[in-house]
């Protein structure tokens, strides 16, 4: 199983671009964060060649300031298409820079419009950008927040999120299964995950409740990844709050959920 740090959360009481050498240090060998357009890209590549590491995934974002930002509340469900295909033109260069596997896109909070007028605008914009994605290999994948941590988010089950995906149709656009987010909203986490792998882009793990490290909550992990380990060849990424150093080090998470 390939793991992916998270480097946003895992390390987030040092400096960011100390935070590479940090994740090597504890075993990783792939890294991942959330917002690029805050961040020095060149640094980025020059801190991951140093360590010898890879880059999983990383948000779709942009330079202007206000799309970036309402990218990171989500835009699918306004049906923004324009603003995403802008974002997904200004992320692809970093995508192939940094040689990732996936890009993040978050849906959005729930608007004053109907709920089947929310659903087509996601499929619309995902169709909008489909063409793209498969000419230039790059893999989106969308994410369900729970609505306690997220107040009020869109379509926070994987169930619906799954349904658009299958009708969107395209291996570029999978799903970002976060299993602390749901377990918070529907549980059932194995039956979701093997039943739907052949969509699945990317996973996140952190225990529920408090979104710490494995072991800290209610989902036994180490069944649930057990039960994908032969028929699931994406990242697993390490999204957590670490309660203790320890908690940072790849091989203490490897004998708390393997």
């Amino acid at each position: 199983m390939r793991f992916s740090a998270c480097i946003e959360m895992l390390y987030s009481n040092m400096e960011f671009y100390d935070r590479f050498n940090a994740a090597k240090q504890n075993g990783f060998d792939t890294v991942e964060f959330w917002k690029w357009s805050n961040k020095d890209i060149d640094g980025i590549k020059q801190k991951m060649i140093e360590n010898n590491l890879s880059c999983s995934v990383f948000n779709i974002d942009s330079r202007n300031s206000k799309l970036s930002d309402d990218l990171s509340r989500g835009i699918l469900n306004s049906g923004r298409k324009n603003d995403l295909i802008r974002a997904l033109e200004e992320s692809i260069p970093v995508y192939n820079s940094l040689r990732a596997s996936g890009m993040i896109v978050l849906i959005g909070e729930t608007l004053d419009i109907s709920y089947e007028k929310q659903i087509n605008n996601i499929i619309d914009c995902l169709l909008s950008v489909k063409p793209i994605v498969e000419k230039e290999n790059v893999t989106l994948v969308v994410e369900p927040l729970n609505n306690f941590d997220r107040k009020n988010y869109f379509l926070p089950r994987s169930k619906e999120v799954i349904e658009i995906i299958r009708r969107v149709n395209s291996p570029n656009i999978k799903l970002l299964l976060d299993l602390y987010h749901e377990q918070l909203m529907a549980g059932n986490l194995i039956a979701t995950v093997t039943d739907n792998i052949d969509i699945i882009g990317h996973i996140h793990v952190a225990d529920a409740p408090g979104r710490h490290e494995p072991g800290t909550g209610e989902i036994n992990y180490g069944n649930v990844l057990k039960s994908v380990n032969d028929i699931y060849g994406g990242y697993v990424g390490l999204e957590f709050r670490a309660n203790n150093y320890n908690s940072q080090n790849l091989e203490y998470i490897r004998r708390i959920i393997e």
